[in-house]
């Protein structure tokens, strides 16, 4: 079975059984929350941090491109878990890069990772590629 968004397959990473039984159902938790919502007022915070705190979000929304979506499900442990304890997560890595001169400083690639535990969004974070 094959999931996509905007056009841009969804690649499991690893753990390919687990992922493949977990995919749709939380693939769906993050449909109904919306991927733009979260980017919009979970990722764009973290990518505007101290630093590009004056810029203004719409502007920084646009001039993201996604460019890859990962997948995998799996047991992350308590120092590396979202919730602070050993469990199992699925988790979505969206990869953008910046796509207009406004966002320039402030990316070359970075990701949003989105943790989901029973149908619920636990954590977003991000990071720089």
């Amino acid at each position: 079975m094959r999931y996509s968004y905007n056009n841009i397959e969804i690649e499991i990473d690893f753990n390919r059984s687990e992922s493949e039984a977990h995919i749709e159902a939380d693939l769906k938790t993050v449909m109904d929350y919306g991927v733009d919502r979260l980017i919009r007022e979970r990722y764009i915070p973290w990518l505007k941090n101290e630093q590009f705190s004056d810029k203004e979000d719409c502007q920084i929304f646009d001039g993201l491109k996604m460019t890859n979506i990962l997948y995998s499900y799996g047991r992350i442990i308590a120092k590396y878990s979202p919730t602070g304890m050993d469990d199992f997560f699925g988790q979505f890595e969206f990869d953008f890069e910046s796509c207009s001169d406004y966002t320039a400083d402030m990316l070359e690639a970075a990701a949003m990772q989105v943790y989901i535990k029973e149908g619920k969004i636990v954590r977003v974070s991000g990071y720089d590629i």
